[in-house]
């Protein structure tokens, strides 16, 4: 009887052999393919990664320059800006010396009353009662400023 036993304890423990050998080299390519697929993935990644950085960079690049540009354009703001001030002031010189030389020239010329008057419509005779001026001098100056003669 003994052999029988030992015979049926041998198939069982060959059985859980096999089976565990079995269960061992499903779980040993599992493992293999998930390594695979794994690795797989990882090197993907790398690759967006890259892809990425180059992005990066790119923008990165893109915005020093905009930052660059944007300072240049403040500085040439600033200077366009002294420039007008400068010019305003040159300006407002300019017409305080006309307005002095319109003055004076005003103060200096006899004849501005009589052109204001030629402007409003006094002929020559009119003139020659009112400011003693010849017939000639009156009549070139309503030829010149505007009237008859």
């Amino acid at each position: 009887m003994n052999p029988p036993l030992a015979n049926t304890l041998t198939n069982v423990s060959e059985s859980f052999v096999l089976m565990g050998f079995s269960v061992v080299t499903i779980a040993f390519v599992v493992t293999f393919f998930a390594v695979f697929w794994l690795y797989r993935f990882v090197l993907q990644l790398k690759r967006e990664c890259a892809n990425l950085t180059t992005i990066v960079d790119g923008n990165k690049n893109d915005i020093y320059g905009l930052c660059s540009a944007a300072l240049t354009v403040n500085e040439s703001t600033a200077m366009t800006h002294e420039q007008l001030h400068e010019l305003k002031q040159q300006l407002t010189h300019i017409v305080e010396k006309i307005s002095e030389l319109e003055q004076s020239d005003f103060v200096n010329n006899p004849y501005n009353v009589d052109i204001r008057k030629i402007r409003d419509g006094a002929g020559v005779t009119e003139l020659m009662r009112q400011s003693d001026l010849s017939y000639d001098e009156a009549a070139l100056l309503i030829r010149l400023h505007g009237g008859k003669a």
